[in-house]
């Protein structure tokens, strides 16, 4: 197998992460638990519908410890939560956080937990609640993990279904976003490389640390003007497993072809991984690529999106 540098190729696997296994157990779990949903669940409550999803950021909230940097956390919280709702057609209304650590520092707390109320507030949520647990002999001293719950209402009374010809329009995510930082960690400590320092070859002025720690994009803007003007059928949510894992789940069972050259990878995303050796199709695993969330769209929109979210681009169509 080719890497994109040369040299050993380094896989999500070298990190302790399997994505094949991850996989798995949610094959095994879909087997015995019935209504689980794509990338959140609907469900009936009385009369209307919900929308249900949890989400944490992982591993890149060690990546901010050690930086020393906590805003931007907020962002990254939510958007795993509200982007997912946002993808099965919903726009999350109310969410819950969990915080663990040890011990409990509250000068930390109020900045991360501030930050996701700024965060709620972008998206037109309510924080209502949570749990903070102080967990020694579980939670290392001096860190912390913190995870969400998030309850959506529909945005649009009924989505048409997804069909054979709709194009799926791409658009840009802000960085590596949440995932594949066990990954990123690795190459890291491999190349010691400083997250501090500012590499010119990456960018002239932020520091590898700052590129790292870019917040998730929050798409809810975006995705409710489609959704409501635009005829969306659905979204994507590209996270953990990139665009191969992500996609299948939003197209009702139909299948893709994706326009590789269409999608805005950053220069810097392109040169860590050709830092790390790591080979593009598990790149395509593993990271977003550039691609934050997909809309799948009727054709007959596309001239009109693209007119108005410049930004915009076709990533694919559904054959």
């Amino acid at each position: 197998m080719e890497s994109i540098g040369g040299d050993r190729c380094l896989k999500y696997e070298d990190a302790g992460v399997s994505i094949s296994k991850a996989n798995e157990l949610v094959r095994w779990l879909k087997g015995k638990a019935r209504g689980i949903g794509s990338f959140s669940v609907k469900v009936k409550v009385g009369e209307g519908w919900v929308y249900l999803s949890t989400d944490g950021i992982g591993t890149k909230i060690l990546l901010y410890i050690e930086y020393g940097k906590y805003e931007g956390i907020g962002d990254d919280l939510v958007a795993m939560v509200s982007n997912d709702i946002l993808a099965d057609g919903g726009r999350m209304i109310y969410f819950l956080d969990y915080y663990a650590t040890f011990p409990l520092k509250n000068e930390i707390a109020k900045v991360v937990l501030g930050d996701v109320l700024r965060a709620c507030k972008k998206v037109g949520a309510d924080l209502i609640g949570g749990e903070t647990a102080e967990l020694p002999g579980i939670i290392n001293e001096g860190v912390f993990d913190i995870a969400g719950f998030g309850v959506g209402v529909p945005i649009k009374e009924n989505l048409e279904k997804v069909k054979p010809g709709d194009v799926i329009i791409g658009f840009p995510s802000s960085g590596f976003h949440s995932n594949g930082y066990s990954l990123l960690r690795k190459v890291i400590k491999d190349r010691n490389l400083d997250i501090f320092k500012v590499y010119k070859e990456l960018d002239e002025k932020r520091s590898l640390g700052e590129i790292l720690l870019t917040p998730t994009r929050l798409y809810t803007d975006i995705g409710i003007d489609l959704y409501m003007n635009f005829g969306a059928k659905r979204g994507a949510h590209i996270t953990g497993g990139g665009i191969y894992e992500n996609l299948p789940r939003a197209l009702d069972g139909n299948g893709f072809r994706i326009y590789f050259d269409n999608i805005p990878t950053p220069g810097y995303m392109k040169t860590i991984i050709r830092w790390g050796n790591i080979p593009e199709d598990e790149a395509y695993r593993v990271f977003n690529m550039g691609v934050g969330f997909a809309f799948v769209v009727p054709r007959n929109e596309v001239d009109r999106i693209l007119e108005k979210y410049s930004e915009g681009f076709i990533l694919g169509e559904v054959i």
